[in-house]
């Protein structure tokens, strides 16, 4: 997969809402089949599409993604050889783990969580309903407008009704 199918994949993961982490390889000391620059989106049932190292690595960036994607937080994965995550002492933002292969090598791979924004939804056309628009994204919201007997997507957070009475039935 090239890495622009990933953006391509990212983009749509994003434009429907779907939660994913983005793995980049920033640094790849043989040996190992990773390169600086590979990367890879990791689903939130742990699919891996792309690739930010081999057979050995996969398990590790799975388990650390998905623990990236449920904290919401990024965070960088070093992925080294020898005994244990003890072998090396990683630093605040980073997990060290050991990799499991006897070919050696380490892999850094930094893991940023893809978290859709809360959804607001606004009906109306009143003054708030204009300045919750404005200012609801400032604080995080994705904000669209809701149209008169529109469909609620099932992950909206919050639905606000201003219309001075119009359409308020629907």
């Amino acid at each position: 997969m090239s890495k622009l199918d990933l953006l391509n994949r990212a983009s749509d993961l994003q434009s429907r809402r779907l939660p994913f982490v983005w793995a980049t390889v920033v640094r790849a000391e043989k040996p190992t089949s990773a390169k600086p620059g590979d990367c890879a989106v990791i689903l939130a049932d742990g699919t891996i599409e792309g690739f930010v190292g081999g057979s050995c690595a996969e398990s590790s960036v799975r388990n650390e993604s998905l623990k990236a994607l449920r904290a919401e937080k990024a965070t960088t994965l070093l992925i080294t050889p020898g005994d244990g995550p003890d072998s090396y002492e990683a630093r605040p933002g980073e997990v060290s783990v050991s990799n499991p292969c006897l070919s050696g090598g380490t892999i850094e791979i930094f893991l940023e969580p893809s978290v859709p924004q809360p959804l607001m939804l606004l009906l109306g056309k009143a003054p708030i309903a204009l300045a919750l628009a404005e200012i609801a994204p400032l604080v995080g919201f994705e904000v669209r407008e809701l149209s008169s007997g529109s469909e609620i997507p099932s992950d909206t957070d919050a639905v606000i009704i201003a219309s001075h009475g119009s359409d308020e039935e629907q």
